[in-house]
């Protein structure tokens, strides 16, 4: 898929989500902040990333299928990878500070649930505790460090990097910037000196950043923390069909 056709991939995913109801859809990551990675032909690399808000649990098997379907149209018609992530609707609430919250496009391709637009800027429950958001926005670092240990590590190593910057610029943390090669040392650090009670994925990760499952335990960890469920039960992942 090229640059130029982001918006018309938003507008066909407001069509085909038009007439959904039990769930409230909306783009996170990359392609909704508008720095998605481009290869050297020029095509985009990086995936489509969907939330889907749902309110029970017992909606998650019939959003998983309706979710199944349409994105299989929208990844072949695109020939994008899709990453869709479900959300139970408490752990959205409370996930105010969590990077997919605060990487979302702020426009809803439907909206069953009725969130509105506030959901786009709410913090969170938490807003009053600076410490709380520092922890929630620290845990993209270890996730992908514990990602670098089984796939890519290039590639994720820089994702680390680049969401250690990102929580040095919001907090202004200088420690953070000036220990790069040697990011868990810089959070147990920062850790220690802010009085931060850690997340359970960041904390897993830096008690055994070697163990031979880190990366699953991690991901574990942050699916829970920020979804509400399983990695399993949330992610729907689908590639383009091959060409016959």
């Amino acid at each position: 898929m090229r640059p130029e056709d982001v918006p018309l991939l938003f507008q066909e995913l407001a069509r085909e989500f038009a007439d959904v109801t039990g769930m409230s859809v909306a783009a996170t990551g990359s392609l909704a902040r508008g720095d998605h990675r481009t290869g050297a032909s020029g095509d985009i690399v990086s995936n489509l990333d969907l939330v889907h808000v749902v309110a029970e649990d017992a909606d998650v098997p019939e959003v998983r299928a309706v979710v199944g379907r349409k994105m299989r149209r929208i990844s072949d018609t695109f020939r994008i990878e899709t990453t869709s992530v479900i959300a139970r609707l408490p752990a959205f609430r409370q996930a105010g500070h969590a990077h997919y919250r605060i990487s979302m496009r702020p426009e809803w391709f439907c909206d069953g649930l009725g969130l509105g637009s506030d959901a786009f800027s709410c913090p969170g429950h938490d807003e009053d505790d600076p410490r709380t958001a520092l922890a929630w926005m620290m845990q993209p670092v270890p996730y992908y460090l514990a990602k670098a240990t089984v796939l890519d590590p290039t590639t994720n190593l820089a994702k680390a990097r680049r969401a250690a910057m990102r929580l040095a610029d919001r907090f202004d943390l200088a420690q953070i910037r000036d220990d790069l090669d040697n990011l868990p040392r810089a959070l147990r650090t920062l850790i220690a000196e802010r009085g931060v009670t850690p997340l359970e994925s960041t904390a897993r990760y830096l008690d055994a950043p070697t163990h031979p499952a880190i990366a699953q335990l991690v991901r574990d960890a942050v699916f829970v923390e920020g979804m509400g469920l399983s990695s399993a039960d949330s992610m729907v992942i689908l590639l383009p069909s091959v060409p016959n």
